[in-house]
């Protein structure tokens, strides 16, 4: 493991330059590494200050910035900083020097168009202008760009023209070699020696639309958080390291690790990192249980009855599943894993002591949201896991305004008979009065319409799981009987694409309240966020992929479909329309 390649921004969102050597700085980074970062307009900004990147100009919000080019001489407590148009026009500026700055910023904001109507200036401050106040050195692995590349999607978005993904997309400062795909993510929550500089390890980082930007066309070309969040079920890409100790760093420089980083410095979060299986036995007929520790401790942190755990594999490319946690016992993570396709015939076939990548936990059909009134858990066969997961914990004993639980679950010849008797356990030692039916379709057959009615009738609530057409049944049963929230569980396949997940979709009429205008959406439009773009509306967004929740809407009436379930967590009455598409007739306060 070594440092293949060396690279610096001068100036936040503009291009990179290359070095063969750098010295980095504790509390700072790469000497001349984001020494400047321009405003946008947007807010009136200290000039001598941190401020997060919504101020500034930057390669998400203007694709323009990678055709310019940057060149930077530094000193000892300076920067000197030329910036090119793509005509050749140039300015040229030190940090040092406010009127200097005021010049180049005048340049500047004739050639770049303004995104509010505030003064602009070149914004300096003593730790650079960094995402994160907490200045740092960023590592991408070139081998697990290439395999994002290889995947279905990555293969898709590139076409014929490129083999694979340009790793200077992700714009980090070390490009690293001697890992295996998605290995860098194990070095979470560890202290690095990268040549005579000292990193704790303390985030995997998100990707945002700045990646769909060529680095050497300059042509913005692949949705690389499309590609991202569809083909790996994650939106990451690269790790974050917090300077320890100050030194320099030459290419072909080894990273070796000395030890464990203080938790106080890494980032607790649900994204991608290893656990450990300690556990896996069989349970019933094809059901195997996999409990996995959380080796950095994060699960319980964000742990809520009902949510869900993403294992990702490298089956010849990336490859992920989505499964229930079923029990949650101080950092070991239970999950049962029926015994049907490759990706879960891989995680049943763990042997303790490996160690996969997971992410999570993830889910908004939580038992907080899930449960009120009398309440009905419709399952049919593996499709049980859900209730399991909403009753698990201290169950029933936790649901205030629960008044009557009803379970029903369907299989057949018993095949998830093991699952049954524990969901009647823990549904037995609650405080709510619980209604328990089982219907084996091997002697019974599959209920009908009617019975699915009777079955809700009365319910304040209803959550489904389970196969399409059991599902779709389940909804318009609900629907008949005047259900007023119906919750539906589901579990995207990470064989279909994003874009052929929507592609399925019905077309839709959106009604946005703030303005009483409405449009009929369209599955070839994508999703609700890029529906609304196209009509020239603007609402605010970052990831595009479902993981930070800037693009959060009011959703007053109908229901949306996610064709993938996004990460981020918001109210029981919003929408993220970055990554959903509309159920049915919907209105948007916006």
């Amino acid at each position: 493991m070594r440092a293949a390649r060396l690279f610096r921004f001068p100036v936040k969102g503009f291009p990179a330059e290359e070095l063969t050597e750098a010295h980095v700085v504790k509390g700072r980074g790469i000497r001349g590494d984001r020494v400047a970062a321009f405003t946008n307009g947007s807010l009136d900004v200290p000039t001598d200050a941190w401020h997060s990147y919504s101020a500034f100009t930057v390669l998400k919000n203007d694709t323009e910035l990678q055709k310019w080019r940057v060149g930077v001489d530094v000193a000892e407590e300076s920067a000197t900083v030329t910036l090119t148009t793509p005509t050749g026009e140039s300015t040229t500026f030190a940090t040092d020097d406010a009127d200097g700055r005021a010049a180049s910023a005048r340049f500047l904001s004739e050639n770049i168009p303004p995104q509010g109507t505030h003064v602009r200036a070149l914004a300096v401050a003593d730790q650079g202008m960094f995402d994160s106040r907490r200045s740092g050195i960023s590592i991408i692995n070139p081998a697990t760009v290439a395999a994002i590349s290889a995947t279905e999607e990555g293969r898709a978005a590139l076409g014929t023209v490129r083999d694979e993904l340009d790793p200077l997309r992700f714009r980090g400062n070390v490009l690293v070699e001697g890992l295996a795909p998605f290995e860098e993510f194990a070095l979470i929550g560890s202290i690095i020696r990268l040549g005579g500089v000292r990193l704790a390890i303390r985030s995997s980082i998100e990707r945002c639309p700045a990646t769909t930007v060529n680095p050497e066309t300059k042509a913005v070309d692949v949705n690389v958080p499309r590609v991202l969040n569809s083909a790996c079920g994650h939106l990451h890409c690269g790790i974050y390291g917090e300077i320890l100790e100050t030194g320099d760093v030459t290419v072909g420089d080894e990273i070796t690790i000395e030890g464990q980083a203080p938790r106080e410095l890494v980032k607790v979060a649900r994204t991608p990192r290893f656990m450990t299986v300690v556990g896996r036995q069989q349970i019933c007929n094809d059901i195997v249980e996999v409990a996995l520790r959380d080796d950095l401790g994060w699960i319980r942190e964000f742990d809520e009855p009902g949510m869900n755990l993403r294992v990702h594999l490298e089956l010849g490319a990336p490859f992920w599943r989505t499964y229930t946690i079923t029990d949650v016992d101080e950092d070991i993570v239970r999950i049962a894993v029926r015994t049907q396709g490759k990706g879960s015939l891989a995680v049943a076939a763990l042997e303790e002591g490996e160690r996969i990548l997971t992410s999570g936990p993830h889910g908004t059909m939580t038992a907080s949201r899930v449960f009120g009134g009398t309440t009905a858990l419709i399952t049919a066969g593996i499709g049980i896991t859900p209730s399991l997961g909403l009753l698990r914990g201290e169950g029933l004993s936790e649901l205030p305004g629960t008044d009557r639980i009803r379970l029903f679950h369907v299989d057949r010849d018993h095949r998830t008979a093991c699952l049954w008797n524990r969901l009647q356990d823990r549904a037995a030692g609650g405080r709510v009065p619980v209604d328990a039916h089982h219907r084996d379709t091997a002697t019974g057959g599959r209920p009908s319409h009617r019975e699915l009615v009777d079955w809700v009738a009365g319910c304040d609530n209803v959550m489904v799981c389970g196969p399409r057409d059991f599902t779709a049944a389940v909804l318009a049963a609900s629907d008949e009987a005047g259900v007023p929230a119906v919750h539906q569980e589901t579990f995207a396949s990470p064989n279909t694409g994003m874009s052929e997940a929507i592609a399925a979709c019905t077309p839709a009429e959106v009604t946005l309240e703030n303005s009483g205008t409405s449009f009929m959406w369209q599955p070839q439009e994508g999703t609700l966020l890029e529906s609304l773009e196209a009509r020239g509306l603007r609402s605010p967004s970052s990831c595009r992929g479902g993981s930070c929740g800037t693009c959060a809407v009011s959703l007053t009436a109908g229901s949306v479909h996610y064709p993938i379930e996004p990460a981020a967590r918001v109210d029981a009455d919003e929408v993220l329309v970055c990554s959903a598409v509309p159920a049915g007739p919907i209105s948007l306060h916006l």
